[in-house]
């Protein structure tokens, strides 16, 4: 694979399109996509440009590996036809889908992200799609009755203070619902290749929060809530699979802006990339981690 390198901002591609072999008795090994980095003025700080030529199924892949996740979260806080949404972050589209599907006719989301493209394509009489900075942008106080969010804050790395002001614009009785992936596990693995992609990924993105998902564990009981709970699911990744594709085309998203930050060689950012292609790979990745509460009916 050929890496060609280009001041940030310019367009940049692997041009050599990696095909593997079938081999007897082995795993498929998948196809390492072209890669193209753009700027993204409306989302600086983001590792996963929306207008990414392989973008739209990255997330495709992340949506079949987590949906299934979020709906088991959120179905267990019964929240029922009418109630009001809103999804930060929506990405893809596939969880405000369900919303709107689940409060119905006389509920409402709102879905807001910092790149509308995705969103913009779902076809919802009580959906709303917003652009919305949840660092600068507000909602009038009690206007939901849940708020979601998932792989966002990681981005942001956000004080108790930030979540304090998500946390207003709950109703009363309303729930928050926070996922995150944390890296621990993924720092801490044993194949010396692999380990090495938390770090440099912070490296060249040094707002990115490794420890999000058990920082939420924290957080979630300084915020005035009730009804406290929090779950965690690992990703055990292995070669062949639909999860080992997602990880591989995160890291061909992210190889040229390490190279760049000096935080890879070329060689090391293309071995993270066909890593889990390998067919004694089996390593771990993120481990999703759920926290959720409930505002109190009345102040304490």
């Amino acid at each position: 694979m050929t890496l060609i390198l280009g001041r940030l901002g310019t367009v940049v591609d692997v041009h050599q399109q990696v095909e593997h072999d079938m081999c007897q008795g082995a795993a498929r090994r998948r196809r390492v996509p072209r890669l193209t980095i753009l700027t993204v003025s409306g989302a600086p700080d983001y590792a996963f440009p929306h207008s990414g030529e392989d973008e739209s199924r990255r997330l495709q892949l992340l949506e079949q590996r987590l949906d299934p996740l979020t709906k088991r979260r959120i179905q267990r806080l019964g929240v029922s036809k009418g109630a009001r949404c809103l999804e930060i972050g929506g990405g893809r589209g596939s969880i405000t889908r369900w919303l709107s599907e689940l409060v119905g006719p006389t509920g409402r989301v709102v879905a807001t992200d910092l790149q509308l493209g995705f969103l913009t394509e779902i076809d919802a009489s009580n959906v709303e799609v917003l652009r919305h900075d949840i660092r600068t942008d507000t909602f009038p106080p009690s206007s939901f009755d849940l708020i979601h969010t998932r792989a966002v804050l990681m981005h942001i790395s956000p004080g108790v203070d930030l979540l304090r002001q998500i946390v207003t614009w709950l109703a009363p009785g309303g729930w928050l619902v926070l996922e995150e992936p944390d890296f621990g596990m993924w720092i801490g693995d044993a194949d010396p290749v692999w380990a090495t992609s938390p770090q440099t990924t912070q490296a060249a993105f040094p707002g990115l929060a490794l420890s999000q998902g058990r920082s939420l564990l924290r957080q979630v009981h300084q915020l005035g809530l009730a009804d406290v709970g929090a779950d965690a699911e690992i990703d055990i990744i292995r070669a062949g699979t639909d999860l080992a594709e997602f990880y591989q085309l995160s890291q061909a998203a992210l190889a040229l802006p390490k190279v760049q930050a000096g935080a890879l060689s070329r060689a090391e950012a293309t071995a993270l990339i066909d890593r889990p292609g390998d067919d004694d790979f089996l390593a771990c990745g993120f481990v999703h981690i759920g926290v959720w509460a409930q505002r109190p009916l009345r102040h304490t």
